[in-house]
């Protein structure tokens, strides 16, 4: 897999600052045009972040994250009509040197090259080589953004702070490089977004706030309390600033609705607050303007909490603080964040916003399938999902674009579902899949466990045990997409070594029992309930048994599996519920009174439960239950699901029993809500985290499946399998990109039935299910 990206840069840094925390570096090259058919392009790898500009117009952020060990490779395209005779290339690379589930802690590098067919214009560590300096306009000593993510931006500038991405780097601020061991250099795979620019004039509200005021205790959150030589980062006695106790400081002591143009004044003491309309994920630019030496502060958030703007709501910190000399500035994080709503908050001084935008950073749009319905309720979910998606997917599958940027095992099965029915194809989940099967071992964890979320850093040593399961499920699915074969065939060993740790926790009963780790089913009271035998982590067991002996022809686990169930079933199984768990008792095991709504979707989603043998529990559930439901007027004793995953695993359960009236009803109950706030769809059913969550997007897949009726895609098998069921809906029509072309199926109700078109491949099968009770009229183009 690796791959020998480079003709003659080497990878370089600052002479003996590699492992330093959160330094900012910039590099810089002239280079003639060449008089030439071929193409020019930048080539380069790095760790941790960078992004490229070409004659000061900005080009791409990177890298595509991969594994420990491994850097990914970026091949930039420099466009002959944007090339001048002479031409400047700079690029801002960002060590960060922290472990964190975003970026890995590893040594800061770059690699860098221009090459336009056999001939290198300049290579860092080449003959023709970069100037570097460092970038001293971003604070490095800063707390960090989150538990999960790294420093948090802070900046401190004076006018022609970024000239040098034009004119080069001062003389005096040259910087000595040196160069590092070589680096095992991997392909990116994965598209480039396409950047586009936001601007937002939209002002909702203005105010003031005052500051210095102790209205509160300070916030003491992990992410800055915590450090230590575990976790890392700078201790609060060695930060520049401590924003989050700034912001802890201010209060908002008036606050007026209005819309006002964006370049009126914003005195000291003064705030604004815009709109984007909608949930956005990318990079933060102001375009500002002080007459005098100024401090502003940027508080962001995705919901409004009150009429205001919190900033920590999601325990981050959400709030960029600029230390401006008097001039003019045109300014740009390195980092994306998400928000809806932006607070612009003047601490000194006067400033003028000539412009806010969002560069945004997301999975392009193009090539993504298309989807619409006669009901606008669905449709505008449908576009919530996909918002929800392409913020989440850039590089590998994230849980959020915001706290965490993780990638997540479980969110992950969700999410790879909806990437293959929108785009065709399987780039991202190559991506994630490849970047588990990458390391020969994984540090800090137990033999034979695989991380919760990666690529990410987990030196404190948490692992969700039960999380590695889901792997083993998505693989399985991912067999049928579009695979990598050395994917599958080279996970084959890390699934044996997972089951093997999972022996030694199998009882008596070949249960596993008083499981390690952090033992997660999801954000609810199920999540209280893991001691002892766990059932649904043991319907998750089960299943995964039997899919990777279905995936690797191992009969003996798929026996194993099979006899999972049976053991579930005979003891979990009380008065017409699966309970929770069952802890040891002097040696017995006693099965407890705590029954959750998701143990039974788990159920039903892994075949312990089925509407043949649970008739009258699939009834009950279907009749009494749901994202809806009245908790304590109806079976008060079940504890409710939550979005993740017990929701989901809901609508799963609807979709195999083909009750599409109902998922078209509670979806819209349940998801309208979250579109009609945000624009994305959340991580749970109030918007008390993050509101944008990938797994989220699994319901652009379910509207395709079952309101549109694209039941199944066997790209392996060249199968296309379509369900048409009844449902409230007059009409819908779809289309989703294959590699041999396109899918697109309409329907529309009538008198005399419901009449279909379907055009696809001339390689694909075609199969025809008909669960609407009308007849149907198939007309099929290939």
């Amino acid at each position: 897999m690796e791959i020998n990206g480079f003709k003659e840069a080497k990878p370089v840094w600052s002479k003996g600052r590699s492992r330093e925390m959160n330094l900012r570096m910039g590099y810089f090259l002239k280079f003639p045009v060449q008089k030439s058919d071929e193409d020019t392009f930048l080539t380069l790898a790095g760790s941790s972040v960078y992004r490229v500009f070409i004659n000061g117009e900005f080009l791409a952020h990177g890298p595509a994250r991969a594994a420990q060990g491994f850097y990914r490779v970026d091949r930039l395209l420099l466009e002959k009509k944007k090339l001048k005779d002479i031409n400047c290339v700079a690029i801002e690379v960002l060590g960060s040197n922290c472990n964190s589930f975003y970026l890995l802690d590893q040594p800061a590098f770059i690699q860098a090259e221009i090459s336009c067919g056999d001939k290198v214009m300049g290579a860092t560590g080449g003959k023709i080589d970069f100037e570097a300096m460092i970038l001293t306009e971003q604070l490095q000593k800063v707390q960090r953004y989150s538990f999960q993510r790294d420093f948090l931006e802070a900046f401190r500038l004076q006018p022609g702070y970024d000239q040098w991405r034009i004119q080069g780097i001062p003389e005096d601020r040259k910087e000595e490089q040196e160069t590092l061991p070589d680096k095992k250099l991997i392909h990116r795979h994965v598209p480039y977004s396409d950047y586009c620019i936001k601007n937002y004039k939209k002002i909702i509200s203005r105010g003031k706030f005052e500051q210095n005021q102790m209205t509160q205790p300070l916030w003491e959150d992990r992410s800055y309390q915590g450090i230590s030589t575990a976790y890392k980062g700078y201790r609060i006695e060695e930060l520049e600033r401590i924003v989050s106790h700034e912001m802890d400081r201010m209060k908002t002591v008036e606050l007026c609705n209005e819309e006002e143009g964006a370049e009126k004044p914003i005195h000291e003491n003064e705030f604004v607050i815009y709109d984007l309309g909608y949930n956005d994920t990318g990079f933060i630019g102001l375009e500002i303007e002080c007459e005098e030496n100024s401090e502003v502060m940027f508080v962001f958030d995705e919901v409004l909490t009150g009429e205001d703007v919190t900033y920590n709501r999601m325990c981050c910190v959400n709030a960029i603080p600029y230390e401006l000399g008097a001039g003019f500035y045109q300014t740009e994080t390195i980092k994306p964040y998400t928000l809806r709503y932006g607070k612009l908050m003047v601490t000194k001084g006067t400033v003028k916003i000539r412009q806010f935008y969002l560069r945004e950073f997301k999975f392009p749009q193009a090539g993504l399938g298309s989807f619409e319905s006669s009901d606008p309720v669905i449709n505008r979910v449908f576009k919530a999902g996909i918002e929800t998606f392409v913020q989440n997917t850039q590089d590998i599958y994230m849980d959020c674009p915001s706290r965490e940027r993780a990638g997540w095992l479980c969110d992950s099965f969700f999410t790879a579902r909806t990437e293959w029915m929108l785009t065709g194809d399987t780039r991202v989940e190559d991506n994630f899949l490849e970047n588990y099967l990458l390391p020969e071992q994984f540090e800090y964890l137990p033999k034979g466990m695989v991380p919760m979320c990666y690529p990410a850093d987990h030196c404190t040593g948490e692992f969700i045990p039960n999380w590695g399961l889901w792997l083993v499920i998505q693989l399985e699915e991912y067999r049928r997409r579009n695979p990598l074969e050395c994917v599958i065939a080279g996970l084959e060993k890390k699934i044996e070594a997972l089951f093997e740790y999972f022996k030694s926790y199998e009882n008596e009963d070949g249960l596993l029992e008083d499981l390690e780790g952090w033992v997660f089913v999801e954000w609810s009271q199920a999540n209280e309930f893991t001691s002892g035998v766990n059932y649904p982590s043991n319907m998750l067991y089960s299943a995964a048994l039997r899919s990777a002996g279905s995936l690797y022809d191992r009969n003996e686990w798929i026996k194993k599996g099979e006899e999972i169930i049976e053991r579930i079933r005979e003891q979990a199984l009380f008065e017409g519920f699966f309970r929770d768990h069952a802890v040891r008792e002097n040696g017995r095991l006693i099965l407890q009174p705590e029954t959750s709504e998701t143990c039974q979707y788990y159920a039903f989603m892994f075949k312990a439960a089925t509407v043949g043998k649970d008739r009258i529990l699939f009834q009950t559930l279907i009749k009494d239950f749901g994202p809806m439901r009245d908790v304590e007027k109806c079976h008060p004793q079940i504890h409710p699901s939550n979005a993740f995953i017990g929701n989901y695993l809901r609508i799963e359960m609807l979709s195999q029993n083909g009750l599409t009236n109902q998922i078209e009803k509670e979806t819209k109950e349940f998801f309208d809500y979250m579109a009609q706030r945000t624009g994305t769809l959340w991580e749970n059913a109030g918007a008390y985290a993050s509101c944008n969550h990938g797994f989220a997007s699994h319901i652009v897949y379910t509207y395709y499946r079952d309101l549109l009726g694209i039941w199944q895609i066997d790209q392996v098998e060249k199968k296309i399998t379509i369900r048409i069921t009844k449902q409230e809906i007059e009409w819908c029509k779809g289309e989703v990109p294959l590699k041999e072309g396109s899918l697109s199926l309409s329907w529309e109700k009538k008198e005399a039935g419901i009449y279909c078109n379907l055009t696809a491949p001339k390689e694909f099968q075609i199969g025809i299910i008909n669960n609407s009770e009308m007849p149907l009229h198939f007309n099929i183009a290939k």
